[in-house]
């Protein structure tokens, strides 16, 4: 996320002639929106720009990498947030462009027929919908939703890699797609430029340590804002939107109207549950664990009971993730070294 602000500063920077739709637009010439019912919202990208001045070349081979839409790798356009998430930034871009332009910031976002709420069709809803149809007619083995994944180094995060066969909504799109919709709807009071935006919600460079960033409470501030019930229908909508265009897309051609009523109930269900109600879960690979020692034996659910176990140290809370990720490695470090423990007592 550092890396991507320090180019998003050089676009938007007023001092240097910038303005705040200037990263939207390029994202979508660049193809953050490549799907059909955010081209319906959004309209067609603009012809790939050159390289602006205001960005070095190693920045814009960068934001290129990470901003070309390719459904085969969506590992790739991730980054890591200082709150330890790992966010797509299509959907948070296109979230962004949508919030903006509904604010009075760009041209107006046309009337979706349907009616559709258009910062949940770029976001969210499509690709749910999308996702779950899907999964309903493939062979019973596709999911939906998930998997998450892990960077290469935690401290030094260049490479990020999903722990299992990707859906169409792997963990990055689900975290990107709610801070699309939260910060959409931020710009639809007024623009600001996203530098800023940015850099207040993840709280980069704004001494986090001193209090959790607003990004710690997207399941919560996304659940209040959406809820499973406007997801569902906003979820409908969107498919109705899709099945009303010329050519429609073929995965819709022949669902009705029960169907579309069934996958967007399931898929609003099983969203909320897994990334509005449940916190998220860090493996060990992101916070840089060691091997166990030994050779562990799993657990097979179901369990009789489950302990959440608090730790002594730190005596002070951890506010970052990296700071997070240090104490789980000193406590390990700890345990196998000074205690010659397998792992982690706990």
């Amino acid at each position: 996320m550092d890396s991507l602000l320090d180019i998003l500063d050089a676009l938007e920077s007023p001092a240097r002639g910038g303005s705040p739709g200037t990263a939207a637009a390029l994202g979508r010439a660049l193809g953050v929106c490549s799907t059909p019912g955010c081209r319906a919202v959004l309209g067609e990208p603009p012809e790939t720009p050159e390289r602006p001045p205001l960005v070095t070349p190693a920045q814009w081979q960068l934001l290129t990498e990470l901003l070309r839409h390719d459904p085969a790798t969506p590992e790739r356009g991730a980054v890591l947030a200082p709150d330890g998430s790992t966010v797509a930034l299509g959907p948070l871009l296109a979230g962004i462009e949508a919030g903006l332009r509904s604010g009075g910031f760009g041209p107006p976002l046309p009337t979706l027929e349907p009616p559709a709420d258009p910062l949940l069709a770029v976001t969210i809803a499509e690709a749910l919908g999308t996702s779950f149809l899907l999964a309903e007619r493939g062979d019973g083995n596709a999911t939906a939703l998930g998997p998450d994944g892990c960077w290469d180094d935690v401290e030094n995060p260049q490479n990020y890699t999903l722990r299992g066969p990707p859906s169409p909504v792997p963990d990055p799109v689900a975290i990107g797609a709610m801070d699309g919709v939260l910060l959409g709807a931020r710009l639809a009071r007024g623009p600001l430029p996203v530098a800023e935006l940015l850099r207040g919600y993840y709280g980069t460079g704004n001494g986090s340590e001193e209090g959790r960033p607003p990004s710690s409470y997207r399941r919560r501030d996304f659940g209040a804002l959406v809820g499973q019930g406007r997801l569902e229908k906003e979820v409908a909508a969107v498919l109705g939107v899709l099945r009303a265009l010329s050519p429609a897309p073929e995965l819709l051609r022949d669902v009705g109207t029960r169907e579309v009523a069934a996958v967007a109930r399931r898929a609003a269900r099983e969203f909320s549950e897994r990334y509005v109600e449940c916190p998220a879960v860090v493996p060990r690979c992101l916070w840089g664990a060691r091997p166990y020692r030994g050779t562990p034996t799993p657990l097979r659910p179901p369990l009789g009971s489950v302990f959440l176990h608090h730790t002594l140290e730190p005596a002070r809370p951890c506010r970052t993730f990296g700071a997070c990720a240090r104490a789980m490695r000193d406590m390990q470090r700890f345990h196998q070294d000074t205690r010659g423990w397998d792992d982690i007592g706990y």
